[in-house]
Formats: structure tokens, C-alpha cells, sequence
């Protein structure tokens, strides 16, 4: 009898049993590389209709991981059980939704620093941040993307003043051909890859430039970007050049990212709290104290639309309170900070100390759960010293500001 059977008769079986035991703590992505992880998200995760119309759909059977591939105390054994017995098997998912989540949790762990896995997983987890209906498959999936995000170097929220300003289509037309003229496969030839002159390798450049010179209006044609700027960088064999198409592709990951997170702020959906929270969570960490007037601003309706506080920038006050709590943590000049995005009226902005005198003056005095939390942040924001909770000092205050 041959070794490959005798270890499917006998050793299978007990492995089975031990398995099963240990097993309890395990998630589907635990001990597998970032390529086993990608694949079984390929047989999962599946993209229906096109344009507006796009959806995501889950696999309700699909080939994943056996459990000794994914469990710790076979880790050295990986390889050979792979080869023996198998390093998938096709099962019916219990949830698919779960184990989705629990795949695009690891992935930043096993794309670590790598430009090459970082762009593909970016692409991955916005679509899945951008397409799935369940909050916490979202919030996983930002949070894995700020992650990668980092890992690659990246940090900061943008310029607000570029906000929504896109390139004209003209001039970005022009650059997506001159950038399909100049591609490495175009270059190529029974010679190998032709060499470009002075001439075309600025073009090349300036044409790469321009697709990333500020964010893509479309969230899909953000993450298109992301993957066809990863596919020239791998082809590219020009080692100048290709440190340039490199820079150009983290470019467009932080574009990327941001985008998707400023999406998440803007959602005004009654079960979207929890994506709120966590963009606000991720933007605050990617930009710092300074953010977060850009933050507010991002997240405020006109003044002129919305009748309350809580219209203007969130009716969860779960959310509200969080705001709260970030703009108490500003100090001086920091706390009446401001933010105009294009397109809004000077009057429309809004500083982190208006916001906690507006909470503060607008909720019900005996009910609310915000009104001591805005009073003592704004104390602390005015370095008052002490903590003062008569609403007539911050009447007085506010007016003064609408005066100045």
C-alpha cells in the first residue's frame, strides 16, 4: 500500500478528530497566505449586473481551505497535507457573509508592505466597502483598507480645496491615451521591449500624472485605476520607469481609500451608524487634530436645509456624540478652525467650537444625553478653568462669534 494512502486510511481520520477539537477557534483565514486567502475570495465573492446597477453576491458553496490548512498545530505540515490529501474542499457555507468577513479581516496581515498585495487587496476590500449591504462586512472592510493603506506608507486625509474638483475629461482622456500608447505590452516587440525616447517617456510621465493629479469622480473608476496602474507596474521592465508608475499607483490607493471613506461619512441611511463611526474613527487617525474641521464640514448639510443640529449632521446621536468627543479634544485656535469645501458659501462652515455651542444650546434640557457632554467639551476647548454648565455663558459666547 502506498504512503499517500496509508495517511488517507489511518492518519486522515485521527487528524479529523483532533481537528475538530481545536478547530473552535480558528476563522477561515487563520495561518493561509495572502494568495490562498485571494483565491478563495475569488470563489466567494462575485459582482453582478454593471454601472449603477451593481451588486454583490456570495456563494452559498464555493471550494475554501480544509481545516489543517487554516489551523496552527499543522502549520509545519501545510505543504505536505496539501499535497497528500487536498488543500481545499468544496463545502456548503454555513455563512457566507461571516466568512467573507472573516478572509478580508487578514488580508492586510499577509499583504504587509508589498506594493504588489496592497493594490490588489485595496481593490478587493473597496469593492466589498462600496457593494455589500451588511455594516459590518463594510466597517471590516475600511478598516482593512486603512490598514493596508498605512503599511504602504500612506497617510493623510487630502486637500479639501481639491474636494470634488475633478480633472477635465478632455485633459483626461488624452492621458489614458497617451498611457495605453506608451504601456509596456504596447512597447513590445519580437526584439523585446522597446526603449522610449526622451521625447515619449516625458509624455509617458506627464500623461501618468494626470490620472492621479486628483481623485476620479467615480468610486469604480477609482478602484479600475488601482488595478490597471498595479498591472503596469508589474509588466514595466524600465527600472525608472517603473518607480515612477509605482509612485503613481500609491497615488491612486490613497485616492482610493479616501474616497471610499468619505463616502462612508456622507452616508445618511438610519443603519449606516456604524460605518459612520468607524470613517470617522479612520479619518480622524489618518489625518490627525487638523482633520477634523475637514471632517465636519464633510459631514454637515447646508445650514440653509437643515432645521436641527442633528438634520445637519447626524440623527444617531451615537454619532453625534462621537463628534463631540473629537472636537473636545482641540485646543485654541485648533477648536475654531474652519473648513470651505468648493462649492459651499463662507457662511456654511462650521468650527469645532460652534458645533459643541450648537449641540449644546439646541438639545432638550432634561432628556438629552449630549447637552454635559458638548458643555464640558467646549470648557476644555476655550480652556475655561473650570468646568462651567450654565447655558448663559456659552449663549453669550456663540452670539459674539456670529457678531466677529
Amino acid at each position: 500500500m502506498s504512503v499517500v494512502r496509508l495517511v488517507r486510511r489511518f492518519a486522515l481520520p485521527v487528524m479529523a478528530l483532533l481537528g475538530s477539537a481545536l478547530a473552535g477557534g480558528c476563522t477561515a483565514a487563520d495561518n493561509l497566505s495572502y494568495d490562498e486567502i485571494a483565491g478563495e475570495l475569488d470563489r466567494i465573492v462575485r459582482v453582478r449586473g454593471s454601472g449603477a446597477d451593481r451588486r454583490l453576491d456570495y456563494a452559498d458553496t464555493a471550494e475554501v481551505s480544509v481545516w489543517y490548512m487554516r489551523n496552527v498545530l499543522f502549520v509545519p505540515f501545510r505543504l505536505v497535507l496539501g499535497f497528500v490529501a487536498g488543500a481545499t474542499t468544496i463545502v456548503e457555507l454555513e455563512n457566507p457573509s461571516r466568512h467573507v468577513r472573516e478572509l478580508i479581516a487578514e488580508l492586510p496581515d499577509e499583504a504587509g508592505s508589498a506594493l504588489d498585495e496592497g493594490a490588489d487587496a485595496i481593490a478587493r476590500l473597496l469593492l466589498i466597502a462600496e457593494l455589500d449591504v451588511s455594516p459590518a462586512n463594510v466597517t471590516t472592510a475600511l478598516d482593512s483598507a486603512v490598514r493596508v493603506m498605512r503599511q504602504l506608507g500612506l497617510d493623510g486625509v487630502g486637500d479639501p480645496s481639491q474636494l470634488g474638483l475633478a480633472v477635465e475629461p478632455a485633459r483626461l482622456d488624452a492621458a489614458r491615451g497617451g498611457v495605453q500608447l506608451s504601456r509596456p505590452k504596447n512597447r513590445a516587440s519580437e526584439r523585446g521591449t522597446r526603449e522610449l525616447t526622451p521625447a515619449e517617456r516625458a509624455a509617458y510621465l506627464d500623461a501618468l500624472a494626470v490620472l492621479v493629479e486628483r481623485p476620479l469622480p467615480q468610486w469604480g473608476d477609482r478602484i479600475a485605476l488601482v488595478g490597471d496602474l498595479r498591472e503596469l507596474w508589474l509588466a514595466e521592465t524600465d527600472r525608472t520607469l517603473r518607480g515612477e508608475v509605482a509612485d503613481r499607483l500609491r497615488s491612486a490607493i490613497a485616492h482610493a481609500v479616501r474616497g471610499a471613506l468619505i463616502r462612508a461619512l456622507q452616508r445618511r441611511d438610519a443603519g449606516g451608524a456604524d460605518v459612520r463611526l468607524c470613517a470617522i474613527q479612520q479619518f480622524r487617525g489618518l489625518g490627525g487634530k487638523a482633520s477634523v474641521p475637514f471632517l465636519l464640514a464633510l459631514m454637515a448639510a447646508s445650514a440653509g436645509e437643515a432645521g436641527s443640529i442633528a438634520e445637519r449632521f447626524d440623527r444617531d446621536p451615537v454619532v453625534r456624540l462621537r463628534l463631540i468627543h473629537l472636537c473636545g479634544q482641540l485646543r485654541g485656535d485648533d477648536a475654531l478652525a474652519t473648513v470651505q469645501l468648493p462649492g459651499r458659501e463662507s457662511w456654511d462652515t462650521i468650527a469645532p467650537a460652534d458645533f459643541l455651542a450648537q449641540v449644546a444650546l439646541t438639545e432638550r434640557a432634561y432628556y438629552s444625553k449630549l447637552r454635559v457632554p458638548a458643555l464640558t467639551a467646549l470648557c476644555l476647548c476655550l480652556g475655561k478653568t473650570r468646568l462651567d454648565y450654565d447655558l448663559a455663558w456659552v449663549e453669550a459666547w456663540y452670539r459674539d462669534r456670529q457678531r466677529s
